[in-house]
């Protein structure tokens, strides 16, 4: 039997890390390389389509001095 997926509460806030060499807009401000935004989930679907951050665990953001650079 198939598993159901948990709805997910679109007001929830989120944690994105944007990949290392991205730049990603939101609301009018440029986020760089390795940057950490905390946003509502109905504005972080479009951003991970973009494919340039992902989703990260509140309690486990890297930090930005721990990442190795772009090759």
């Amino acid at each position: 039997m198939a598993r159901k997926q948990q709805p997910t509460d679109p007001n929830e806030i989120v944690h994105l890390q944007v990949k290392p060499g991205a730049t990603v807009i939101y609301d009018g401000r440029a986020f760089g390389d390795r940057g950490t935004l905390q946003i509502p989930r109905y504005s972080a679907e479009n951003l991970l389509k973009g494919g340039k951050v992902y989703e990260v665990d509140p309690n486990e953001v890297p930090d930005a001095a721990n990442i190795p650079p772009a090759a």
